[in-house]
């Protein structure tokens, strides 16, 4: 099998950091070990979780932040932003500590709605070799909603080889 392309699921979580670095540890092996030297692209997936509200509350719904009032929705956009910088600061992070390692370059990606579906799309329709994931992530609303394990679910659903690291 021909590994170029090493998709990691990433949340910040304790599981999805053990991923990465595994993920890290296996393209540097495959590296060293290829004639080639072909480099490894290991892309970092952050998918930020839709908050579930109706339509109908989005815009009805007024928030006092910071005393302003805003809609649901404009809250929910912020939350949004602010989540997604962080994370971008944390992969930035990530990418700067990884990135003297020979034949490994890392990218990150980040998108917006369901992550178990974002996973599965993303790895049946972008030429992804391997995906390594943590067993479990921040556990947020799916968690709550009593739904069944993301890494469960992608395993069962993608096309392409999947490692789960604890």
């Amino acid at each position: 099998m021909d590994i170029k392309v090493i998709l990691v699921p990433y949340d910040g979580s304790h599981f999805s950091e053990n991923a990465l670095e595994y993920a890290v540890y296996l393209a540097k092996s495959i590296f060293l070990g290829d004639p080639k030297k072909r480099i490894i692209k290991i892309l970092m997936l952050h998918v930020v979780e839709e908050i579930p509200f109706t339509k109908t509350l989005l815009g009805k719904v007024k928030i006092n932040r910071e005393n302003k009032n805003t809609s649901l929705n404009e809250h929910a956009n912020s939350i949004y932003l602010e989540t997604k910088t962080l994370m971008q600061k944390d992969m930035n992070e990530k990418k700067k500590a990884y990135k003297s390692i020979d034949g490994v370059k890392l990218e990150s990606i980040f998108l917006y709605g369901d992550p178990t579906n974002h996973i599965i799309d993303y790895s049946n329709n972008n030429r992804v070799d391997l995906i390594v994931m943590g067993s479990n992530g921040l556990q947020g609303l799916a968690k709550i909603r009593g739904l069944g394990s993301v890494s469960r679910k992608v395993s069962e659903a993608v096309s392409c080889p999947m490692t789960i690291i604890r």
